[in-house]
């Protein structure tokens, strides 16, 4: 922790000339903050799940007139070993003038219409190590200038991201099921860094449609290249082998989502479709050996969420998703680098660089969740399962809240996975000896 607080003084080191300047002048200052410690344990021998979480998070706001400082920053903490990470999840000046709003730093950004899954917001990378955190606890802040115009019916936003950054995934974690082994190594790095984003959004009567079109590079890393080694013909029997590299696809998405009312229940949906190809890469080929081959590969892929919920007249709320993923179009070209001749290898299994994170489950499933109040909102209850509708595999989960006093908060959840095991594609089979329970106690601030 010392050296948690040194870092913290030095960023306010650096900004005590601004807050001494604006200390003088009207301004309003508001804060909120969690504490929240917890353990997390297998069901199935009772040892402890070892993974770093949220312990502290602190969201701040400086407010001048028509200016905005907002900061959102967590200390990430594992309990064992002990050790924890100052992480600056946001950090942006805004400015709301009489036609709309602009933004630039560190952001989360919101798009689409369903919660929690939305195929349509790629603007941000994800942290795998909070698949399972509700709405944006699940995002990665990147550096960009965004812009958002009022007129009439329409909002007009434009993104501009600057500074590529890729998922952030467990690696080594023998606590994670689908955590990678080891880092791997990216040969081949973002060459054009720069992302841009539009959506329109309007109001038609009680439903709300939005347009949007990104155009930005995968955030996981995908196959660009190999080293061929034929069978050496001095050694019998001898095999060939190949030596893959990784590198980044470029992506662009075209979404669609609305969202409409209909007496207590409530309709949302996205669609996306993605196109992703092969970059050209910047070799220099009088160091380039002369047994690299590179993939070109050209994918349109889809995915979409339809969502309906239902809330009744006690508070009870009941949530349907229905997600989906297809793969529309493959193309695939293998050929020698120096002398650009095709050549035949087989082709890589493709794995999607953006879109929900959820589609790592499932290529079709259902999400049903439940929450509901007790004891004059002092006790929720929340339910939740997903079903996977291609593969054998489920996913349940169920959580009791309590405050027994004002701000103060103890948590249980238990999560429960199945599948078949034995498929070694079944995402959901591997998640089994990630069953457990979680208990935990909040503090708000």
């Amino acid at each position: 922790m010392p050296r948690l607080y040194w870092k913290l003084m030095m960023k306010i080191n650096k900004l005590l000339p601004l807050l001494l300047f604006t200390a003088t002048l009207p301004a309003q200052i508001n804060y909120s903050g969690e504490f929240k410690p917890n353990v997390m344990t297998r069901t199935s021998d009772q040892s402890q799940i070892n993974l770093p979480y949220r312990l502290l998070s602190l969201d701040f706001g400086y407010t001048l007139g028509n200016w905005d400082l907002k900061t959102n920053s967590a200390i990430e903490y594992r309990n064992q070993p002990s050790g924890s990470v100052l992480d600056l999840r946001e950090m942006y000046l805004a400015y709301f003038p009489d036609w709309g709003e602009v933004k630039i730093g560190k952001q989360i950004h919101a798009w689409g219409s369903a919660d929690g899954n939305n195929p349509t917001d790629n603007l941000n990378p994800y942290d795998y190590y909070y698949l399972f955190e509700p709405g944006v606890g699940k995002k990665i802040g990147t550096f960009s200038f965004s812009t958002k115009i009022y007129y009439g019916n329409y909002q007009l936003e434009g993104v501009i991201i600057p500074k590529f950054e890729a998922n952030r995934y467990p690696y080594g974690e023998n606590d994670y099921p689908i955590s990678i082994p080891e880092k791997p190594v990216v040969e081949y790095p973002v060459q054009d860094e720069l992302e841009l984003g539009f959506r329109v959004q309007t109001t038609v009567g009680e439903s709300d449609f939005g347009f949007s079109v990104f155009k930005g590079n995968d955030r996981s890393p995908s196959l660009s290249t190999i080293k061929y080694f034929p069978p050496d013909k001095n050694i019998p029997d001898s095999k060939d082998w190949i030596v893959p590299q990784l590198g980044y696809r470029t992506t662009t998405v075209w979404g669609l989502d609305m969202v409409t009312f209909v007496g207590n229940f409530s309709i949302r949906g996205e669609g996306a479709i993605f196109k992703s190809q092969s970059p050209l890469l910047k070799l220099n080929l009088f160091k380039t050996p002369k047994n690299l081959y590179e993939l070109h590969q050209e994918i349109t892929y889809a995915q979409f969420v339809f969502q309906v919920e239902y809330i009744a007249a006690s508070g009870l709320t009941i949530t349907g998703q229905l997600l989906g993923n297809s793969i529309n179009n493959e193309q695939y070209d293998w050929f020698h680098t120096l002398s650009q001749e095709l050549v035949t290898f087989d082709p890589p299994k493709f794995q999607p660089g953006m879109g929900t994170p959820f589609a790592i489950f499932s290529n079709q499933s259902l999400l049903l969740s439940s929450s509901g109040t007790l004891m004059n909102g002092r006790m929720e209850l929340k339910g939740a399962t997903l079903l996977d509708l291609d593969k054998t595999g489920q996913m349940i989960n169920g959580s009791v809240n309590y405050s027994p006093w004002e701000n103060w908060e103890f948590e249980m959840v238990v999560a429960l996975f199945s599948g078949d095991k034995d498929d070694p594609e079944n995402k959901l089979g591997k998640m089994e000896s990630f069953s457990h329970s979680r208990l935990g106690l909040y503090y708000n601030f």
